[in-house]
């Protein structure tokens, strides 16, 4: 049975709050997860982990739907370009099965799952925090001397707390559905304005004739999801539609604070996801065993200030703050681009030499993406391309120097 007072209170039961909770309940914290939802993982997510993360945390062999070691991207004229890697460098996995595991990895070291159980209200006092939930059977209050909040973007929870959360115009729009597939082996991205403004769309296989369909972009959709599917299903590349689309916001940008006195923001919730393709879970789950060190250190210490909680945000800037610098001015650079400039820069980076010096390269990686960029912005192959844009790119490359 749940106790009401804990060291740790943990908002969400996402990769952030799960890893945070297990790393926590194995230093020996009493920790607790709260989540409104009562199925652990079941979230709206395309559910690609990179190698170091597979590493990191490896899923069950079971859940792992396709080891993607090859990629189609399709250029707004429709003409494809083949993307081929020695090894995998992602995974598609089952996202609620991969998150729920973590999760039980959290309560096999004790961390207590309170499913089901939304926060209404977080009060600082003398001595912790006092966080009032309800669940269908009624009211409850829990005491607790910390809290991660790591209940996803733009959680209400972060300004109850006094932090400035999301701002609308630093998120994009994800939408996916679910399609019956016809013999399709590798994902598939496709670029263009009609297919999805300023970013791209995607057609990934998750078993022998089962998909998944999305797009995204910071620009509002208007009819973009219905005219994808209809072209893949005019392709003869998905036969129907077997969940209906659903919606999604993604953050591009951090919050300007994720601490305050007790409180540690993680994960979606702060802003931690890569600005350049949506992706979250890699920097969830460091995100979440960065909070578990801080609090662990201040919990011994028995200083819970905002001072000592401040040294989370030190480390996670310091680990991947330059990612997400990089890849937000690199997502608003790509966003200048029209449908010709894309064309002429797919020439270009799938070249042979411009292909090995930088995908083929052997320090690729699917999460980190600043030395990717650096060096598509240095190549000068790709230059020329970039030069025609004009004036209009040039503060944003500008930008991105900067960041490295």
């Amino acid at each position: 049975m749940a106790t009401n007072s804990y060291d740790v209170l943990v908002a969400g039961a996402g990769p952030a709050g799960n890893i945070a909770a297990l790393k926590l309940a194995e230093l020996g914290h009493h920790v607790g997860v709260v989540d409104f939802r009562t199925k652990i993982g079941d979230k709206l997510c395309t559910g690609i982990i990179g190698r170091e993360c597979a590493d990191l945390y490896p899923p069950d062999p079971a859940d792992v739907y396709h080891a993607a070691q090859s990629a189609v991207l399709v250029a707004p004229s429709g003409r494809s370009h083949s993307v081929e890697r020695d090894e995998p460098h992602a995974y598609i996995v089952n996202r609620v099965k991969y998150v729920a595991s973590l999760a039980n990895r959290a309560q096999d070291c004790g961390a207590e799952f309170r499913l089901g159980e939304k926060i209404e209200a977080i009060n600082q006092t003398r001595d912790g925090i006092s966080i009032h939930t309800t669940t269908q059977a009624g009211s409850s209050q829990i005491d607790a001397k910390a809290v991660v909040i790591a209940s996803g973007f733009a959680s209400p929870l972060v300004r109850m707390v006094g932090l400035q959360n999301a701002q609308p115009k630093h998120n994009m729009i994800g939408c996916q559905a679910v399609v019956s597939t016809n013999d399709l082996d590798r994902t598939e991205v496709y670029l263009g304005e009609s297919i999805a403004p300023g970013s791209f769309a995607w057609l990934v296989p998750v078993s022998q004739d089962t998909g998944l369909v999305g797009l995204v972009s910071r620009h509002k959709l208007n009819g973009h999801m219905d005219h994808f599917i209809e072209r893949l299903q005019t392709q003869g590349k998905i036969r129907e539609v077997v969940q209906e689309p659903k919606r999604w916001g993604i953050p591009i940008k951090p919050l300007p604070k994720t601490y305050a006195n007790r409180v540690i923001v993680a994960g979606d919730a702060a802003g931690q996801v890569k600005p350049t393709t949506g992706g979250g879970i890699y920097y969830a789950i460091l995100s979440g065993e960065l909070a578990a060190q801080t609090l662990d250190e201040a919990l011994k210490e028995g200083d819970l200030s905002e001072q000592s909680t401040s040294g989370y945000e030190n480390s996670w800037r310091r680990l991947f703050g330059r990612e997400l610098k990089v890849g937000y001015y690199a997502r608003r650079f790509y966003e200048t681009l029209s449908d010709r400039h894309i064309e002429a820069g797919l020439e270009k980076l799938l070249s042979d030499p411009v292909q090995d010096e930088l995908i083929g390269s052997k320090d690729f990686s699917f999460d980190w993406h600043s030395s990717l960029v650096m060096k598509a912005v240095m190549n000068s192959e790709l230059r020329q391309v970039i030069s025609s844009l004009g004036p209009i790119a040039e503060p944003l490359l500008s930008r991105i120097r900067s960041s490295s």
